[in-house]
Parts: C-alpha cells; sequence; structure tokens
C-alpha cells in the first residue's frame, strides 16, 4: 500500500514538471534562464523530499524487524517445556543443589 502510494506522489509530480518544463516562457512571464533555474530548483526539491520519505520507511522497516525478532526470542520461553525436557533440568537443578550443600 506504501509502495503504491509513494509510486503515485512520484508520477503526479513528475507530470506536474513536465508539464511546467513543456510551458513557453512566454506564457509563464520568466525568461529561459530563469525558467531552468526554477525547474532544477523544483527536481531538486522532489529528489530530496523523496530521500526523506525513503529514509523514514527504511528507518521504519528497521524498527519492525528488530520488534519482529524479539517477538521470535521471546516466544520461545513463554512455550511449554516438553515433559522430558523438564525432567531433564529438574535432575540437573537437583544435582546443582546436591553439590552445593556438600560445599558447605
Amino acid at each position: 500500500m506504501k509502495v503504491v502510494l509513494f509510486e503515485l506522489l512520484v508520477v503526479c509530480l513528475l507530470g506536474a514538471l513536465h508539464a511546467g518544463a513543456n510551458a513557453q516562457p512566454e506564457e509563464t512571464g520568466l525568461s529561459e534562464y530563469e525558467q531552468h533555474v526554477g525547474k532544477r530548483y523544483a527536481e531538486s526539491t522532489i529528489a530530496s523530499e523523496i530521500s526523506k520519505i525513503m529514509d523514514s520507511m527504511v528507518q521504519r522497516n528497521f524498527v519492525e524487524f528488530l520488534l519482529n525478532q524479539r517477538d521470535k526470542r521471546s516466544k520461545p520461553a513463554a512455550v511449554e517445556e516438553d515433559p522430558e525436557e523438564r525432567q531433564y533440568n529438574d535432575l540437573l537443578k537437583l544435582r546443582l543443589h546436591e553439590k552445593q550443600r556438600r560445599q558447605i
């Protein structure tokens, strides 16, 4: 959805630039040099805005990626252990407890 909206925005802006570039200098009341400078300014402004939009999209995607990675890591802890694994973990804890008791 975002990509389609972005492409539509770019097409509209480029269409506006093209229409402005095809206008005769007499119609706009500007000399050819002023019109050329204005066109360059408009193009650089559009390029700057597109760059800002792309940067913000990349930042959002990166944050979403990080959040998804965090969710993936936290899910196994929430899943209940297999009964065999639980028994093995209990035995390890018991063994550790016995070792601590012997050291005292």
